[in-house]
């Protein structure tokens, strides 16, 4: 691409998101902190779905500093419902690692952003684009599309594709960083969409490759993925004295750091008759006495579909584990824990 060709592209998205940009809470002052938080949360997650969020998130922890002083608890609280809640964890691993090695100031440097959890190359270039207005490159997905589409790339996902569009990011970035990444994100949102397009309203319509060979249906190509494998699970609302049964999940692994109604793997082929009795209680340590099914959930996770059957049981004999970990609760108290979307669902039929 000549030069005059990446000046124009520049040109035109900057006037044009003068006019047209999105007036979206984290850029009333492009903080290091807001613009991090934001970033993160934007990770796979649609912004009309994060902006409540970021404002509940903002108002409980308004500095990185009250972010690393929280409990874990209180942070996935925060974040219930938004789902991928390794980016909860990370944010708060992170703002404890700028406070105690960076003295609360948020690094305005690629290589110290990266050594940071859940901080990869792009969400650094956000940060320091958007932020400390840097001359650096962004990959989101919606820029991904937007730069496929421009260039007629026919190229499958992968390292080789992504190598390909850093480098055409990076060649565009002007000086004005801040306002061109954030125009590059907005066009791939509200004009340059996955599906329907808008190409009419489009200020690079005339220099798209993609547009002028008819494939901006068509790109980016996709990897054909088979059917979702299914998981059946089994889930216990273990009742004593009124109270119910709930345990940490690990932090490492699926929804790591929430909690939950004691959960584990069972054959669809066990959920009737006796055997279910014996099947869904193995791993408490303790002994229940297994009641009916009360509920049932379908979720769809990223590589599995779940179907989790949820009983009633009573506790029985034998100690339950005691430590930070485990608890007996009420059903007013469950409110105060953070569940997954499935065992919150639990938590609103109970509370009924």
């Amino acid at each position: 691409m000549v030069l005059k060709t990446k000046s124009d592209i520049s040109r035109r998205l900057l006037r044009w998101f003068k006019a047209h940009g999105r007036d979206l809470p984290w850029r009333s002052a492009f903080s290091p902190y807001t613009v991090w938080v934001s970033e993160i949360m934007l990770q796979q997650t649609q912004v009309e779905t994060v902006i409540p969020y970021y404002r509940r998130f903002l108002s409980s922890f308004p500095t990185i500093q009250a972010l690393a002083k929280a409990p874990q608890d209180l942070v996935l609280k925060q974040w219930e419902g938004l789902g991928y809640y390794s980016r909860a964890r990370n944010l708060h691993r992170a703002a404890k690692q700028v406070v105690e090695a960076f003295n609360g100031r948020f690094p305005d440097q690629m290589d110290a952003l990266i050594t940071l959890p859940g901080i990869g190359k792009s969400t650094a270039g956000a940060i320091l684009s958007l932020a400390y207005n840097q001359p650096f490159p962004i990959l989101d997905g919606n820029v991904k599309r937007v730069l496929t589409r421009l260039f007629a790339l026919r190229a499958l996902p992968g390292a080789g594709l992504d190598k390909i569009l850093w480098a055409y990011s990076a060649s565009l970035v002007p000086s004005d960083a801040r306002s061109f990444n954030s125009a590059l994100m907005d066009l791939g949102a509200t004009v340059c969409r996955p599906r329907n397009p808008v190409c009419g309203l489009c200020p690079l319509k005339t220099l798209c490759q993609g547009f002028e060979q008819h494939l901006q249906e068509l790109l980016p190509l996709k990897k054909k993925r088979g059917p979702l494998p299914l998981r059946v699970q089994s889930a216990l609302v273990i009742w004593k004295n009124k109270r119910v049964f709930i345990r940490k999940r690990p932090v490492k692994g699926l929804l790591g750091g929430l909690w939950e109604f004691p959960e584990e793997a069972i054959k669809k082929a066990n959920l009737t008759g006796g055997t279910k009795r014996l099947e869904i209680y193995q791993n408490l340590g303790f002994q229940v006495n297994v009641g009916e099914a009360i509920l049932k959930i379908r979720q769809t996770f990223t590589h599995f579909k779940l179907e989790l059957h949820i009983f009633n049981a009573e506790y029985h004999s034998g100690s339950p584990p005691r430590d930070k970990n485990h608890r007996w609760v009420s059903l007013a108290g469950l409110r105060e824990f953070p569940f997954s979307a499935s065992h919150k669902k639990i938590v609103e039929a109970l509370s009924g």
